[in-house]
C-alpha cells in the first residue's frame, strides 16, 4: 500500500527542514529571545527588589511614626497631668485665700461689734448716770423722806423708759 520509500524521503526531508530551521532560528531568534528574556528577568527581579526595600521603608517609617505619636501621646497625658496639678494646686491656693478672708472679714466683724458693744454699755452708763444725777438733784432739792424719794426714783426711771 504504502510505499516506505516516500515515507522515507519525506521523513528525511522533513529532518532536513527542521534542521534548517532550528538553525536559521538559532543564528537570528534564540539569541534575541534569549537576552529578551533575560532582559525581562533581570527587570523583574529589579523590580521586586526595588518592592522589597519599599516595603522595608516603609515598615521602618510606620515604626518611626508610631514611636513619633506614641512620644506625642505620652506627651499629651504628661501635659494633662501638668495642668490638672497646676490646676489642683490654684484650687487649693484660692480655698486657702477664701478662708484667710474670710477670717479676717469675720475678724473685722467681731472687733466692730465689741467697739458698738463697748459704746452701748459705755451709752448706758452714761444714761444711767444721768438718771442717777437727775435723780440725786431732785431728792436733794426737796429733801422729802424716804418713801418719797423711792417713788421719785421709779417716777424718774419711769421718765426715761427704763423698767
Amino acid at each position: 500500500m504504502f510505499e516506505l520509500k516516500i515515507f522515507e524521503n519525506i521523513f528525511f526531508w522533513a529532518v532536513i527542514n527542521f534542521l534548517i530551521l532550528y538553525l536559521i532560528y538559532k543564528k537570528f531568534f534564540f539569541q534575541r529571545v534569549t537576552q529578551f528574556m533575560e532582559k525581562r528577568s533581570q527587570m523583574i527581579q529589579e523590580q521586586l527588589d526595588f518592592a522589597a526595600k519599599s516595603k522595608e521603608e516603609a515598615i521602618k517609617l510606620k515604626e518611626e511614626y508610631e514611636n513619633i505619636l506614641a512620644e506625642a501621646h505620652a506627651k499629651a497625658n504628661e501635659i494633662v497631668e501638668s495642668a490638672t496639678l497646676e490646676a489642683q494646686r490654684q484650687a487649693a491656693e484660692i480655698i486657702e485665700n477664701a478662708k484667710l478672708e474670710a477670717n479676717r472679714i469675720l475678724e473685722d466683724a467681731l472687733r466692730q461689734f465689741e467697739i458698738e458693744k463697748k459704746k452701748q454699755i459705755n451709752e448706758l452708763k452714761n444714761q444711767f448716770v444721768s438718771i442717777a444725777l437727775l435723780a440725786a438733784s431732785r431728792v436733794i432739792e426737796k429733801n422729802l423722806n424716804t418713801e418719797e424719794n423711792k417713788k421719785m426714783v421709779e417716777n424718774i426711771f419711769d421718765e426715761a423708759g427704763v423698767a
